[in-house]
């Protein structure tokens, strides 16, 4: 049975050295990570498995994260999506729902604080 506490993410980072070390990261928490290089991969495993939470580069080959977090927000009401990137992309960020923006370079205690409200907002949804 998966802990309340644990996450299912769906990682999106076309740059494979930061791609291994947030995985890495992300499994000593233990969240179960599915770590994909494009959007048209994430959208590929949005498919077929349930996640908690989309976690995407704003700037990928192809198709853009936040085309694919519009795309996945439409799709699949319930996933949190985190749009990670180099740039202010709040405002493009500010209507989406269950959204937030996570700057790069990665600061880890940053990434703890988004995933802890991720938790907060599904605790709240269950009660």
């Amino acid at each position: 049975m998966m802990s309340a506490d644990r996450l299912t993410i769906l990682y999106v980072e076309d740059n494979e050295m930061l791609r291994a070390s947030i995985v890495e990261y992300l499994e000593e928490l233990e969240h179960p990570v599915t770590p994909v290089r494009t959007a048209e991969e994430a959208l590929q495993s949005l498919e077929t498995d349930h996640f908690d939470v989309l976690l995407t580069d704003v700037s990928l080959p192809g198709r853009s994260g936040i085309d694919l977090g519009k795309h996945a927000l439409e799709r699949y009401p319930d996933i949190h999506l985190i749009l990670s990137s180099g740039h202010d992309v709040s405002s493009m960020a500010k209507d989406m729902r269950n959204t937030q923006c996570l700057a790069k370079p990665f600061d880890l205690d940053r990434i703890d604080e988004v995933l802890e409200s991720v938790r907060q907002s599904l605790r709240a949804g269950q009660s």
